[in-house]
């Protein structure tokens, strides 16, 4: 008779467990980024970046169709969990982008001023830091000089933060801590914004050390007469490069992603930009989806702009 193969059975989580899992599902803000319109080469591949930007919770393969209303990503949003609709779209040579809070607003409309592309960001590195595994993980929001007393300042600061998951300093994770997403305000209305990997570097040992403990094969020592030739080798990039400053060398608490990042070892830590780079100035909010109230809107009239502050 022919073997029959056993059925694994696994049996489904406590109940706690499930609920927690769906509990700090729910509370993640996810994604949705879209081209409204015809876009040039340039806009798509924006679009593309900014999705690299919000990954891992966002729809990274999304392929948009011209003929889709707002209706109709609104419905397919909604349905998928996606809690922030961003919308990116192209008038000559005029780009907008507005983010909308689902499912019921509030609206912002920006200008981009000025955008740079993550390829050409790179393309001005020595090094280009060349791991995609950084996108697997959500990334961290810093804000800087959002200190405004202004309505629409505040307003732009809590829809930042709102479109990135909290983190819990008791609970996070060392290794979850990737990547770094900087929005800083600058004035008139404008944020600039950066994203960064965050790299760590095993420090406190030669180079030759190093890259026996960095390597993923043992290093060709076949030509040395003595081991010590090899360990006492300096080059003069290693004599030029500065020594890490003190603030930037940190023992890890746990093991960090990196060869040598290891608990209780000294590694510096940096930043290596990914892209894209955005300036945007925010020029319209809105109560509801794209419609609603006026609450701000940096060419009407002062007392138009008032009368739909008060009136929201």
């Amino acid at each position: 008779m022919p073997k029959t193969k056993k059925r694994r059975i696994s049996s489904p989580p406590p109940p706690q467990a499930a609920a927690a899992t769906t509990e700090k599902d729910s509370v993640i803000p996810r994604s949705m980024i879209v081209r409204r319109g015809r876009a040039s080469k340039a806009i798509l591949e924006l679009v593309s970046d900014l999705r690299h930007v919000m990954a891992p919770n966002t729809a990274e393969r999304l392929r948009e169709s011209p003929s889709h209303t707002l209706k109709d990503l609104v419905k397919a949003a909604t349905t998928l969990g996606v809690t922030h609709l961003v919308m990116v779209s192209q008038v000559q040579e005029h780009v907008n982008l507005r983010i909308a809070r689902l499912p019921a607003g509030p609206t912002l409309s920006f200008k981009v001023a000025s955008f740079q592309l993550a390829r050409r960001v790179r393309a001005e590195q020595a090094k280009p830091f060349g791991s995609t595994a950084a996108l697997l993980t959500s990334p961290l929001l810093v804000l800087n000089n959002f200190s405004s007393d202004e309505p629409h300042i505040k307003l732009l600061r809590i829809a930042m933060e709102a479109m990135f998951p909290a983190i819990d300093v008791a609970t996070v994770e060392l290794a979850d801590c990737r990547r770094v997403v900087l929005c800083q305000y600058v004035g008139d209305d404008t944020v600039e914004i950066r994203h960064y990997a965050i790299k760590a570097k095993l420090v406190g040992v030669s180079k030759p050390v190093r890259q026996i403990l960095e390597a993923r094969r043992p290093p060709d020592l076949s030509k040395l007469k003595d081991v010590a030739d090899f360990l006492l080798t300096t080059t003069e990039d290693d004599n030029d490069r500065p020594a890490p400053e003190e603030d930037a060398s940190v023992v890890l608490p746990t093991n960090y992603v990196g060869r040598g990042n290891a608990a209780q070892r000294t590694s510096s830590i940096g930043l290596a930009e990914l892209g894209p780079r955005l300036a945007l100035r925010l020029y319209k909010v809105e109560k509801g989806l794209a419609k609603g109230d006026v609450l701000f809107h940096a060419f009407a009239a002062p007392e138009k702009a008032a009368a739909g502050a008060a009136s929201g």
